[in-house]
């Protein structure tokens, strides 16, 4: 399920359009790619989710491909707004992922800001497991784009889809993802959108033989939100993780908890806290519990206390970022420690 938008609840830092009610995909897409070219990537240079065409360069670039010192050798995915290519800078031959706007929205200036405000975002703190956007630009054909980092590996939707992931790994990914989730907290933004297909897991590894990962795509994310007037937000997010507050166009740093724990959920039991129809999906987030994880899997104590918690209706009664990264590594090390697979093979 992909991130959505839905106006005219004000958008987070801008103001509303008159009346309007917009579905905008931005999740990435699976994109066939020819049999020579290099290692698929996606979103912020992760691997491709989508299905069917990638959007066209700009007419004028087709013959040259190029944007800026960047050659564009393959196109990798889209959105529902602009298209991912692999380019090499022409010197170095440094290779980077190009995320750029369709031609068509090129003059629509929020569109195009809010492009801008995925690098500004990113740009706000450093962090081994955030992905890294160096830059944003326009080419010459006044068309917005961002140049990100080069990323290999697979998303962890895409690892989810081949079984089950063994409990020590999800434990291990989810740790390094709080972690980075923490450090973005602390710079004042938030995610917004926390789910499998944002999760880009890396072929490296750490010392132990888990997997490293990095969090990607900051297209529905914002400011933390100082409590003002004028401070506006939008429902963005994709249903089935979204949390109460979200549901109400007042995301926080509460909501990426409470959408981590969703995850967390899903992966270890197989199926998403609530499930159902889009209008089903929001009034259980409203008002539901979940089910204990435990009565559909066995888990540590610790690890189903923690998710319940992240789950709470009250943002104020989930734990911080940081307070899941601190516990999910200890849980992690534990884990470690016992013996257990940190491996990405799938169970069953």
């Amino acid at each position: 399920m992909e991130a959505w938008f839905c106006r005219p609840v004000p958008v987070c830092g801008r103001p509303a359009r008159d009346g309007t009610c917009l579905a905008e995909l931005f999740a990435v897409r699976d994109a066939t790619l020819p049999a020579e070219t290099p290692p698929r990537f996606g979103a912020d240079g992760a691997a491709p989710r989508a299905r069917g065409d990638v959007i066209p360069l700009p007419v004028r670039r087709r013959g040259e491909n190029r944007f800026g010192e960047f050659e564009v050798l393959a196109p990798l995915a889209r959105g529902g707004m602009g298209g991912v290519y692999l380019a090499a800078h022409r010197e170095t031959g440094e290779r980077v992922a190009l995320k750029v706007l369709d031609p068509a929205f090129a003059g629509n200036a929020e569109v195009c800001e809010r492009l801008r405000g995925e690098h500004a975002l990113a740009s706000r703190t450093t962090h081994p497991g955030l992905v890294e956007i160096r830059d944003a630009r326009v080419s010459q054909d006044d068309v917005p784009y961002l140049v990100m980092e080069y990323l290999r590996g697979e998303t962890l939707g895409e690892l989810a889809e081949r079984g089950p992931i063994e409990q020590a790994t999800v434990i291990a990914i989810c740790a390094q993802v709080a972690s980075a989730l923490a450090a973005f907290h602390a710079a004042g933004a938030v995610h917004c959108d926390v789910k499998h297909d944002n999760v880009f897991v890396l072929d490296a590894v750490d010392e132990r033989g888990r997997p490293r990962v990095k969090v990607i795509d900051f297209g529905v994310s914002c400011l933390v939100r100082d409590g003002g007037d004028d401070a506006v937000a939008t429902i963005a997010g994709t249903p089935w993780c979204m949390a109460p507050e979200q549901w109400r166009g007042e995301p926080g740093p509460a909501s990426d908890v409470y959408a981590l724990g969703c995850l967390l959920y899903d992966l270890l039991t197989g199926h998403p806290p609530f499930d159902g129809s889009l209008p089903e999906l929001m009034l259980a987030h409203l008002e539901q519990r979940p089910a204990r994880p435990s009565w559909l899997v066995k888990m540590p104590t610790d690890l189903e206390r923690l998710i319940l918690r992240s789950l709470a209706k009250d943002p104020a009664h989930r734990p911080s970022m940081a307070e899941v990264a601190a516990e999910l590594t200890v849980l992690s090390d534990a884990a470690s420690t016992t013996g257990a697979s940190g491996d990405l093979r799938a169970v069953g």
